[in-house]
């Protein structure tokens, strides 16, 4: 390779490493973050997420109702179960346990389960979509949203 084709290829490189480390010592933190579980959707389950946050979700369906159960790290039920009348027959089982640091999908009974392998962290928040309708993500509580209300 020539010199001018070396510079050239490190330069591109480095601009792309400066960018990569912008992006990441602009993220903005400032406000609260929220876990989101949707259903095909239809948010079925949100809850802010802070320090001393670690629960279970427990996401199933029969006889077209979706069922969402939230559990606590002893697997004490502290919100009642609420349900959804959903469309569709097939049978949906999901759990999800949320802390501050991640959120994971611990059980799924989608075909692929590639839903299982995912993580969400605050650092990299790309959301957890499974093939069955269930998506995990999260929101963030924005400050600059509540600029409009002044």
């Amino acid at each position: 390779m020539k010199k001018f084709d070396i510079i050239t290829i490190l330069s591109v490189l480095l601009i792309s490493v400066l960018f990569y480390v912008l992006y990441f010592i602009n993220v903005d933190t400032s406000g609260d973050v929220y876990v989101q579980i949707s259903y095909n959707k239809a948010v079925v389950f949100q809850e802010k997420i802070d320090k001393e946050t670690d629960i279970t979700v427990d996401i199933r369906s029969k006889n077209q109702i979706l069922s969402v159960v939230v559990k606590d790290n002893n697997n004490n039920e502290i919100l009642n179960a609420s349900t959804i009348n959903i469309e569709s027959n097939k049978g949906i089982e999901n759990t999800i346990h949320i802390t501050e640091d991640f959120i994971l999908m611990i059980h799924a009974n989608c075909h692929t389960k590639q839903c299982m392998y995912m993580k969400i962290t605050k650092n990299f928040p790309s959301p957890i979509i499974c093939t069955n309708g269930i998506t995990v993500e999260l929101k963030y509580d924005d400050v600059y949203d509540y600029i409009h209300l002044i």
